[in-house]
């Protein structure tokens, strides 16, 4: 553990997301019900990956269930200061997976590089959006 805050371990932070979804000890984030998490499963030849989005209203995160989150809390209170194991969008695909609250959609990895490319570039993807509106 650093001597400013949290140790940082990918077992550890599911652990915990795991106990609280487990527990019920959480407040369900309206995102949830709003659909704002979604699930790409990205298809490359018979092989499948995913990674997950959330689709916010200015802004859009990647994510990879308890291991990492492209928001700035999550990079400043989990990878830098050490001060939280997650951030709310970390805690949210959990509550979203756990109560099958989520938009599921086959990419192909183009689409997906375009995707995660325009929320790194952007902080928006309208090419999700499209697909969404589908």
């Amino acid at each position: 553990m650093s001597s400013t805050g949290v140790a940082l371990s990918v077992n550890l932070t599911r652990k915990e997301l795991e106990e609280i979804i487990a527990t019920s000890s959480y407040k369900i984030p309206s995102t949830v019900f709003e659909l704002r998490y979604i699930k790409l499963n990205i298809m490359v030849n018979e092989n499948r990956g995913e990674i997950w989005i959330y689709a916010g209203r200015e802004r859009d995160y990647i994510l990879l269930p308890g291991v990492f989150c492209s928001c700035k809390d999550f990079i400043l209170r989990t990878v830098i200061n050490k001060t939280s194991k997650y951030c709310k969008h970390q805690l949210g695909v959990y509550i979203a997976i756990s109560r099958k609250k989520y938009v599921e959609l086959n990419v192909k990895l183009e689409e997906a590089y375009v995707i995660m490319q325009e929320i790194l570039d952007k902080g928006f993807s309208i090419s999700l959006r499209r697909m969404i509106a589908k």
